[in-house]
């Protein structure tokens, strides 16, 4: 009996593998997570938010996505991607997280989507974090990550559905502020840091250049900081961590030259990055974007509008809010000029301004200025975030009379229900909900998938032509089962690019096919010019419309789309 009772409880053998410091050092590190309640309230808020668009199936699922998810499922079987499929840039890093999500819970949409959640949780979580590493404010943390959990429907969009490396963006974005600044403020200062702050940044220069956000402001800061004596073997140690890092991009540079490296990062990502640009040269296609950066993307980021749509939210509540937020910024700007700040939060603050200033400059130089759905921009929400928090928090405390902090909260509230209706108002019109398309004829919902699908299967046909929206998204459906490849144009003026043939290996599978579908979406126009070009063939064929879709199958021959080119440009009564 004696011995049994030592077994249960050992510590009266003196044999205790928990010693009372370990309990107490676990402790002493969960007590502080207690202390900031305001954390979990906006983590619990925000997951909720997520939960609810998931559940409603609210925010649509594409292309873009589908691609990622075959990259992931492509790297399960042993492939190692380096970009996006189709490119030379944004790193696979969102794909090879996918993958792992998808080693666990099955190879789904759902998969795809619990990955953006945790990251969205995370950067939510560092969001606060770095507001209160900012402040040592817990209302202005709180405040911080409040306007994260519940953030404009753009937000909303690009942390829920993935287009690439975005939310690994923000996420990266603030651990490098975080750690480096901690750095400059000699918190951390043996190698291991700098180190660490190398691989971070190498790994955000290899998945997309908006980490610029960051490094561009903390490079400048650090020449500056360390003006009077270069810490060069730290230094050393920080570009050994970044090539480390950037491994992957640097072994692309070494394969494709860095050449080719550049030029593809010089052109659009794809023909929806492009606004009204193709006919336009050198200082008329920067006016171009600059318009787009103030019409479209910084409404959707200050949450004015949706991404996908110029129609406005509440605009009536919503405009006096944007003008809020500019006496806000201009408020921080007088602020870091005067100086009146301590050390610490005056770097900040110019770390913020100077890398949201290079994140637009870029914006405006480069060709991702033509997209005007706000994802390029989407790095400026945390730091938006922070800054608002803290002006919040500062008028609380300047304030004197209660009802001006009766104000300031009042404004919080308005903040939180003005993006929260934003969101509900996209939940409640579905279709769109909330999509990544700004193109009316590029959002095809997926109400008709499974009714395509199930067609598809009844005829016995699974190879077929298409285009982008709906090539890979069918691939991803239906594991590869069935593949429609994208040689069909989907833009209204019929033009068609070859950066759509994202994985030309589908494509021999298509031509050595014995019988071949035309599948098509939201374009009566391609539907008109297929038939008659068929007809000018003598090649006979069914038809079927299945919602959006216009199915032509049971062809009399392998028709390949090269013989249909080129296809005519609509004129304005075929148009109409």
């Amino acid at each position: 009996m004696e011995r049994r009772r030592h077994f249960i409880y050992p510590h009266a053998a003196g044999s205790s593998l928990i010693k009372p410091h370990m309990i107490t050092k676990v402790v002493s590190q969960i007590r502080p997570l207690c202390t900031h309640p305001g954390l979990w309230l906006a983590l619990g808020m925000g997951l909720a938010l997520k939960i609810i668009l998931l559940a409603t199936d609210s925010v649509s699922f594409h292309s873009d996505e589908a691609v990622l998810g075959l990259m992931a499922r492509h790297i399960l079987q042993g492939h190692r991607p380096i970009f996006f499929y189709g490119q030379l840039y944004m790193g696979a890093l969102d794909a090879y997280l996918i993958a792992a999500s998808f080693a666990i819970f099955g190879q789904t949409v759902l998969a795809i989507r619990l990955v953006q959640v945790v990251l969205y949780l995370t950067t939510l979580g560092t969001t606060y974090g770095l507001a209160w590493r900012i402040t040592h404010n817990r209302f202005a943390a709180t405040t911080a990550a409040l306007l994260f959990a519940i953030p404009p429907v753009m937000v909303s969009v690009y942390t829920t559905a993935t287009l690439g490396d975005y939310q690994e963006i923000l996420l990266l974005n603030n651990l490098i502020f975080w750690l480096v600044w901690d750095i400059f403020d000699g918190k951390k200062q043996r190698g291991a840091w700098w180190f660490l702050a190398g691989i971070l940044a190498g790994l955000g220069w290899w998945s997309l250049a908006l980490i610029i956000v960051s490094l561009a402001p903390l490079t400048l800061q650090g020449l500056w900081h360390f003006r009077r004596k270069l810490p060069f073997g730290k230094i050393a140690v920080l570009l050994l961590g970044f090539l480390m890092g950037a491994a992957p991009w640097v072994y692309a540079v070494a394969d494709h030259g860095p050449s080719a490296i550049l030029n593809a990062q010089s052109r659009p990502e794809s023909q929806e990055d492009s606004l009204a640009e193709t006919d336009l040269e050198g200082s008329a296609t920067q006016v171009i974007r600059l318009i787009s950066l103030l019409l479209f993307n910084l409404p959707s980021l200050f949450g004015l509008k949706p991404s996908w749509s110029i129609d406005w939210i509440a605009p009536l509540i919503g405009i006096p809010l944007v003008m809020i937020h500019i006496l806000i910024l201009w408020g921080f700007v007088r602020r870091v000029l005067a100086r009146k700040e301590a050390v610490f939060i005056q770097m900040a603050f110019t770390s913020i301004l100077i890398g949201s200033l290079a994140l637009m400059f870029t914006f405006v130089m480069f060709p991702s200025g033509g997209d005007p759905t706000g994802r390029y921009i989407l790095p400026l929400y945390p730091l938006l975030a922070i800054l608002t928090g803290e002006w919040i928090s500062h008028q609380r405390q300047q304030s004197t009379r209660p009802y001006r902090t009766w104000l300031t909260s009042g404004l919080l509230i308005l903040l939180l229900g003005y993006n929260l209706w934003g969101n509900v108002r996209s939940i409640r019109d579905n279709p769109p909900g909330l999509t990544t398309q700004f193109s009316e004829i590029s959002d095809i919902p997926n109400s008709d998938d499974d009714a395509l699908i199930d067609f598809l299967d009844s005829i016995g046909v699974d190879r077929g032509y298409t285009s982008y929206w709906v090539s890979y998204r069918f691939a991803f459906l239906t594991h590869e089962r069935i593949l429609l490849v994208p040689l069909l144009p989907y833009k209204e003026d019929l033009s068609y690019g070859e950066v759509d043939n994202r994985y030309p290996a589908y494509v021999e599978k298509v031509t050595q096919a014995d019988e071949v579908v035309y599948v098509t979406a939201n374009h009566p126009e391609l539907d008109r010019q297929l038939r008659e070009r068929f007809a000018a063939l003598q090649v006979n064929f069914d038809e079927k419309p299945i919602g959006r879709f216009t199915i032509f199958y049971h062809l009399s021959r392998h028709v390949a789309p090269q013989e249909l080119r080129p296809f005519e440009t609509p004129n304005e009564e075929s148009a109409n």
